[in-house]
C-alpha cells in the first residue's frame, strides 16, 4: 500500500478515536511510510523500535511452535502500544492510560487496514 493510500486511513483512526496519540505505518526495515503524532514524536524512532521487536517475537513464536507474530499489545507505565505486523508493512498505534477500554477497537481498526 502506498503512502497516498495509507495516509487517509491512519488519519481516519486518529480522528475517530480521540484517545489515539500517534499512529505510524512502517516497512519491514523500520522506515516510515506514513505517520502522525499529537506531540510531534519522532516517527522514525518509533518505527525503527517497533520493527526491531519483530525478530525476537518471531523467535519466540518459533520456540513455542505458534508461528509468526501478527499483533502485539504492550502495557507501558504511561499507556499502551498496539502493533499489527504484516509482510509488506506494519502499523503501531499508541495511547495514554485512559484509553484501556479502546484497545480492542484500536486493534480492529489497524488490522482492518492490514487486510
Amino acid at each position: 500500500m502506498s503512502k497516498e493510500e495509507i495516509e487517509p486511513k491512519l488519519a481516519n483512526i486518529m480522528s475517530e478515536i480521540a484517545e489515539v496519540e500517534g499512529i505510524v505505518a512502517f516497512d519491514p526495515k523500520g522506515y516510515v511510510i506514513s505517520g502522525q503524532t499529537i506531540a510531534n514524536d519522532d516517527t522514525s524512532k518509533i518505527a525503527k523500535a517497533a520493527s526491531e521487536l519483530l525478530p525476537r517475537l518471531t523467535l519466540l513464536g518459533s520456540n513455542i511452535s505458534k508461528g509468526s507474530p501478527k499483533e502485539l499489545t504492550i502495557t507501558l507505565s504511561k499507556g499502551y502500544a498496539v502493533i499489527a505486523y504484516g509482510s509488506k508493512y506494519s502499523i503501531i498505534c499508541f495511547v495514554g492510560q485512559d484509553a484501556k477500554n479502546q484497545l480492542g477497537l484500536i486493534s480492529r481498526q489497524i488490522k482492518s487496514i492490514m487486510e
